[in-house]
């Protein structure tokens, strides 16, 4: 494993003892000398580990290893890149070089950023493949005695009606459309609370912004749940998930679902490809205030219906949703990346 280590990304690969990459670093320093020495250590380390796919998340790792794998000569390592980020793709003959010549598979997370990956790229039909995310459903379940201390903590009666929106607290993840809509909701459903879970940028807003009348004591800022996240699902009773990440695969809303709680989403990106609207969850348009308004008092409202969404969920979860099927699904488009490189040869 190689990256730009530091902070979260770090504590993940400690966790899982993850080996590192040695006698290379990647590095946000674009002097030509530093990518120049990251080049050749990079090289040195695949020949003398014998590596057979460079798998790339990001644009920089991106470029360093394909200029790395340039000098390697038709025996080298397959290039893999995932694409997390649902965006548009540069079509500069630098990055068509880099995507259509240089890369052997090209891997995304929702259906519809595939077909921006092959609008842009018409060539790569065939090496571009969609491998959703997962999650653990045995950490992320429904049965979690810890989720009742959560109530508890949070000051939550018994039969309280709780929607939670679990989010890195920044903007465009859909925190200013809640609260415009919520004071409706928390009216509409009486015994209903809105939490809001995470940290970021958008924390001092937030808590001065619930100081409000209209919020005060129905819409809560819990922090980030580090040490009992999936007892802080287990406690809602509806998930939320208004704005993708950086990740792109909407683990967030994978985890609620994991966890047998429906999931109000933005329709957009692999959430479109991860809820059956009015199934296992429900999906609203960006930013249409009415509709996730709606949505929220649906599924407040009545708990028969959300109980049966969430079981549904999970069941799709376990079905589609899971680390261990993405891992397989990862390890099968290597092989068919391989067999077509070797069908050209």
């Amino acid at each position: 494993m190689a990256g730009i280590w530091g902070r979260s990304f770090e504590q993940v690969v400690e966790a899982r003892r993850v080996p590192r990459a040695t006698g290379f670093e990647l590095r946000y320093d674009y002097r030509p000398w530093v990518q120049l020495e990251t080049i050749r250590g990079l090289c040195e380390f695949i020949k003398r580990e014998q590596v057979d796919v460079v798998h790339c998340h990001l644009i920089h790792d991106h470029w360093i290893a394909a200029l790395a794998l340039r000098r390697l000569g038709p025996t080298r390592p397959l290039l893999v890149r995932t694409v997390h980020r649902y965006e548009s793709m540069r079509r500069d003959p630098a990055h068509a070089w880099l995507f259509q010549r240089a890369t052997d598979l090209i891997i995304t997370v929702s259906q519809e950023q595939k077909r921006i990956i092959e609008n842009a790229y018409p060539r790569l039909c065939d090496e571009v493949e969609v491998i959703y995310g997962g999650v653990n459903p045995n950490r992320f379940r429904p049965d979690l005695p810890g989720a009742a201390l959560v109530r508890a903590d949070m000051g939550e009666p018994p039969d309280a009606r709780v929607a939670g929106l679990v989010a890195h607290l920044g903007y465009n993840r859909g925190h200013r459309w809640l609260l415009r809509v919520a004071p409706r909701v928390v009216a509409t459903v009486p015994n209903s609370t809105i939490w809001i879970v995470g940290q970021g940028e958008l924390k001092s807003f937030l808590r001065h912004e619930l100081r409000k009348p209209q919020y005060r004591g129905r819409v809560l800022l819990t922090g980030y749940r580090t040490d009992d996240l999936p007892e802080t699902y287990a406690a809602m009773d509806v998930g939320l998930l208004l704005g993708l990440g950086s990740e792109g695969s909407a683990r967030a809303a994978l985890e609620a679902m994991a966890t047998a709680r429906p999931v109000i989403a933005v329709r957009k990106g692999a959430l479109v490809d991860t809820i059956s609207h009015g199934a296992d969850g429900l999906l609203v348009p960006e930013d249409d205030d009415a509709a996730l308004e709606s949505a929220l008092i649906r599924l407040l409202g009545n708990p028969e219906e959300a109980r049966r969404m969430g079981e549904a969920a999970r069941r799709k979860v376990l079905e589609r949703f899971t680390e261990d099927i993405r891992a397989e699904r990862t390890l099968e488009a290597y092989r068919r990346a391989l067999e077509r490189r070797t069908a050209r040869v």
